[in-house]
């Protein structure tokens, strides 16, 4: 059986010593973010993102799939909610904690429950590597006002291939 923690681990540091050769290749979304696939198979995918300032993402879980997460430059912004309905079209949410992630710092989702608001306040672009196990087919947005819980495919901006 395979040490998910270990494999993890070393997904990301092959990706982070890689990024110097594929960080110019990440798309830039003026005021958004990008999602570029560096590596999939039928367990994981490997995901680089590019954080423009003042950029945020809609509340979101990451469905059935555990996230890690590693910042690479730049600092983001990261608002986290617990879920306390039983999963519903409409969620209830509780804001649970915001954190500041700089460079080197990591992150981590675990199940559906744990929802996320991810931004970059700063004036330059951050940079982040995700290891979503499984693959992260789709997942759920939530409208801050409004509760509606809708499902997003997970797309990608582009793919580099690591």
């Amino acid at each position: 059986m395979i040490d998910l923690e270990s494999f993890v681990e070393a997904a990301l540091q092959e990706a982070a010593s890689a990024f110097e050769r594929y960080r110019g290749m990440l798309p830039l979304v003026p005021g958004g973010y990008s999602r570029t696939l560096l590596r999939k198979n039928r367990d994981y995918e490997l995901v680089a993102m590019l954080w423009a300032p003042g950029c945020t993402s809609p509340i979101h879980d990451h469905a059935d799939s555990r996230c890690w997460v590693l910042v690479m430059d730049g600092t983001i912004d990261v608002t986290n909610f617990a879920r306390l309905d039983e999963g519903g079209d409409v969620a209830r949410l509780q804001p649970a904690q915001e954190q500041r992630l700089s460079k080197g710092a990591r992150d981590q989702r675990l199940n559906w429950r744990e929802l996320h608001r991810v931004g970059n306040s700063g004036e330059a672009n951050a940079y982040t590597l995700q290891v979503y196990a499984p693959q992260l087919r789709e997942y759920q947005v939530v409208d801050e006002a409004t509760g509606l819980v809708r499902r997003v495919p997970g797309l990608y901006d582009t793919v580099v291939d690591l």
